[in-house]
């Protein structure tokens, strides 16, 4: 209901977009929110995406879900340069998304939503394959 509340203000063609995310990433309309209302921004250096990822580790370590919450959403609209390194984003962001949705708050069940999407858009923008890769070397 909110989702589409919000959408009204955008155009048919955003209204698709952004419930096609949802639907495809198994998003509620608070996470949506949260994106739509998130400003984009630009990571140009990897010094940028460490300095975020050591956000993300206190944010994570300190269960600031709200703070968590904007940084996933911060991430997930950046636009990240191709030179940038995304490396340091990676296991932080893991480690989020691979927690159970089900055993955590529901505050926290959003950022591991929101973390599974970022994970999609790293795996997209450098990949993530070198992770099983790395502990698992195949032969």
């Amino acid at each position: 209901m909110f989702l589409a509340t919000r959408a009204a203000v955008y155009g048919t063609h955003e209204r698709r977009r952004w419930k096609g995310l949802a639907d495809l990433h198994a998003l509620a309309d608070v996470e949506i929110e949260q994106l739509m209302s998130c400003r984009v921004v630009r990571v140009d250096e990897t010094w940028q995406a460490e300095v975020v990822a050591a956000q993300l580790c206190e944010a994570h370590a300190a269960e600031d879900a709200d703070r968590l919450a904007h940084l996933l959403c911060l991430l997930v609209r950046a636009e990240i340069a191709d030179d940038a390194a995304t490396r340091a984003l990676e296991s932080i962001t893991l480690r989020v998304a691979l927690r159970c949705e089900d055993t955590v708050p529901a505050v926290m069940a959003s950022c591991v939503r929101l973390a599974r999407l970022l994970a999609c858009k790293l795996d997209d923008v450098n990949g993530l394959a070198h992770i099983c890769e790395d502990a698992c070397p195949v032969e």
